[in-house]
């Protein structure tokens, strides 16, 4: 062998030594693991960080959702799964922060572990008189249909909703049912009286909710906070809207021209 084939074998050789054994790859994350990190105590916020930085293997199918819900996985881990599993690819001609951000307009509903963007739409008004007039007038916000298109079967889904920075939750949206009518719309009572008169849904209509920020406000528009709404209690089937009032909110650009939203879906 000549000696400069001699000079570079040894040179690799010694190279080799120095770098020690070389290392197997980390097994990719399963669902088991998943329920294993948070079975041992550590938080949802942990374990989606651990979610978004490893190497997964999540089978997303549904009987796989059904069995982290089944385990008890929270269902922010089982979106950060269901994305890792897509590759956390943006849809085209978005960037991945484009692709997480709730815009103002829409709201999304998180339902087993799925979202679907809800978008808004605008009530028609009609007012009537209530018992032949002895109950005094009725203001009604109507939607157009028997039924929303969006339909879920979860009868406790959640909305991650963009709450503008100058209002409180509380005070901008409301949950309420719908009654249908025989001339194929939806309404809900909003406004009336015999004496005296006062707006608003009314209580008997209006679900409990409650918000809590989401710890991640990556995706928040700037002059917005993200909160996740879910209600008190299961939902009942039947038709229901998520009101946001934007008219009683000073909101600047987005629904700009002062009228309430109403965001419908429905539980069968």
């Amino acid at each position: 062998m000549p000696f400069t084939k001699t000079i570079l074998l040894g040179l690799c050789l010694a190279l080799l030594a120095l770098s020690g054994p070389v290392r197997a790859e980390t097994a990719p994350l399963t669902n088991a693991d998943v329920i294993k990190m948070l079975n041992a105590g550590l938080s949802p916020d942990t374990v989606r960080l651990t979610v978004r930085s490893a190497p997964s293997d999540f089978d997303t199918s549904p009987d796989g959702l059904i069995a982290l819900k089944q385990a008890g996985v929270d269902e922010s881990v089982v979106e950060a799964m269901i994305s890792a599993g897509a590759g956390g690819a943006a849809p085209a001609g978005k960037s991945g922060n484009d692709a997480t951000r709730i815009n103002p307009e829409e709201i999304v509903l998180v339902d087993e572990g799925q979202r679907h963007q809800m978008r808004y739409t605008v009530a028609q008004v009609r007012t009537a008189a209530r018992a032949m007039g002895w109950g005094g007038v009725g203001t009604y916000a109507v939607l157009s249909g028997p039924q929303a298109r969006l339909r879920v079967s979860n009868p406790r889904p959640s909305f991650d909703i963009a709450v503008p920075g100058n209002a409180q939750p509380e005070s901008y949206l409301t949950l309420a049912s719908f009654a249908v009518r025989r001339n194929n719309t939806r309404e809900v009572l909003i406004g009336g009286g015999y004496r005296s008169y006062s707006t608003g849904i009314h209580p008997d209509r209006i679900v409990p909710t409650r918000g809590e920020a989401l710890a991640d406000q990556s995706g928040a528009p700037e002059g917005f906070t993200l909160f996740r709404v879910t209600p008190e209690r299961d939902l009942a089937p039947g038709e229901y809207a998520l009101v946001t009032y934007n008219s009683q909110v000073r909101v600047l650009g987005f629904f700009a021209s002062g009228n309430d939203s109403y965001f419908d879906f429905g539980v069968d």
